[in-house]
């Protein structure tokens, strides 16, 4: 009897990008280069003002900062986040802008996915709770899918259990899962 292979190819996740900046409602510039670079988007959450959450990048980003989320339309393997980080770090660098004699952002843009299990996000900066995946770039499990809803961890960020980031995952999750069955019905 032959044993089944255990080692397999990369499960599939929802991609999505946090844009946080001064502006309030949709970066079109940034939604573009997004598209441009990762592929069509698919759903956005509504915009919330993240700097009642946390005043992390009002000094950089020059005022009160809002956010949302968006997503891509299509699917595409975990193991791409870090490459997808990295060009990410491009984007923001191309919409960045001269502030005396340094260039500032104007748009922060957090890449991550969300699988049926979790919600995984990338950084360039590392702790405890953070791991290595290549080029600079680690991963952070932020939120777990059980019992039929997202539950935070200790480092999860206030802004991803608030309301609007919640009912946004949870669409997302919806989506994803008929995707990745309409995937496998194919196979």
């Amino acid at each position: 009897m032959m044993r089944r292979e255990r080692l397999g190819p990369p499960s599939l996740a929802s991609y999505f990008f946090a844009l946080t900046s001064q502006k309030r409602g949709v970066n079109r510039t940034a939604e573009t280069a997004i598209e441009d670079e990762f592929g069509a988007l698919a759903t956005r959450s509504a915009c919330y003002c993240f700097s009642d959450f946390s005043e992390y990048y009002d000094e950089e980003l020059e005022g009160s900062c809002w956010k949302y989320l968006v997503a891509l339309e299509q699917p595409k393997p975990v193991d791409q986040l870090a490459s997808v980080k990295v060009g990410v770090e491009a984007i923001e660098q191309r919409l960045s802008r001269k502030c005396g004699g340094e260039f500032r952002r104007t748009v922060n843009i957090d890449p991550g996915y969300l699988t049926g299990w979790q919600v995984v996000l990338s950084s360039v900066k590392n702790h405890g709770h953070r791991i290595y995946l290549s080029g600079g770039v680690y991963s952070e499990l932020t939120l777990l899918y059980r019992k039929g809803r997202f539950e935070s961890l200790p480092w999860t960020y206030r802004d991803y259990l608030s309301p609007v980031v919640l009912e946004f995952f949870q669409e997302l999750r919806t989506v994803h899962s008929r995707q990745v069955k309409e995937l496998d019905a194919r196979l």
